[in-house]
C-alpha cells in the first residue's frame, strides 16, 4: 500500500467530511502540464495548478489553469502589492511540499490566502495534484469553490 503525504491525506479528509463526490487518479510524474493532464486522462484545460507566492510579507496561493502562465503585473495589481516572488524550493519543503504539489487549498489545509483566476471557474470540473507529483484529484468546481472559498480575480 503507497503511504500518501499528509497534505494529500488532509485534502482527501477534508473532500470527505463535507461528502463532495471526487475522484482519485494516479498516474506518473509529469514534468508539464501536458503530460500530467494526459497521464490522468483529462483535458489540459481542466488542469489547475497553485503557485505559492510572497506578497509583501504574506504567503499566498495563486490558482490557475494549468496551461497559462502566471501575469505577475496583473498578479501584483490584483493583490495591492509592488512585489511578489515565487516560493523557493526550500520554501516549499518547508510546508511539506516541491514544485507541482501545491494543492490549490488555503485554510485549513495550508494557512495561506488562496486566490484564484477567474479562468480556474470557467469549466465544470477541474483536476489538481495535492500534495504529491502522482496523485490528482478530479473535482466538480462548484464543489471546489465552496470547499477552498477562493477570492476570484483576474490574474491571467
Amino acid at each position: 500500500m503507497v503511504s500518501h503525504p499528509p497534505i494529500y491525506r488532509h485534502v482527501l479528509s477534508l473532500l470527505d467530511r463535507a461528502q463532495l463526490p471526487y475522484r482519485c487518479v494516479q498516474h506518473p510524474p509529469g514534468e508539464t502540464a501536458e503530460a500530467i493532464a494526459a497521464a490522468r486522462g483529462t483535458p489540459l484545460e481542466l488542469g489547475v495548478k497553485a503557485l505559492m507566492m510572497k506578497i509583501r510579507k504574506e504567503w499566498v496561493l495563486v490558482a490557475l489553469r494549468a496551461h497559462q502562465r502566471s501575469d505577475n503585473r496583473k498578479v501584483r495589481h490584483a493583490l495591492g502589492s509592488q512585489k511578489l516572488r515565487f516560493a523557493s524550493r526550500d520554501e516549499l519543503s518547508s510546508h511539506g511540499l516541491a514544485p507541482g504539489q501545491v494543492p490549490p487549498f488555503g485554510e485549513p489545509v495550508l494557512p495561506f490566502r488562496l486566490v484564484a483566476d477567474r479562468g480556474v471557474v470557467a469549466f465544470p470540473q477541474l483536476a489538481f495534484t495535492a500534495g504529491t507529483n502522482t496523485d490528482s484529484i478530479v473535482m466538480a468546481t462548484t464543489d471546489w469553490q465552496q470547499l477552498a472559498q477562493p477570492e476570484i480575480l483576474e490574474l491571467v
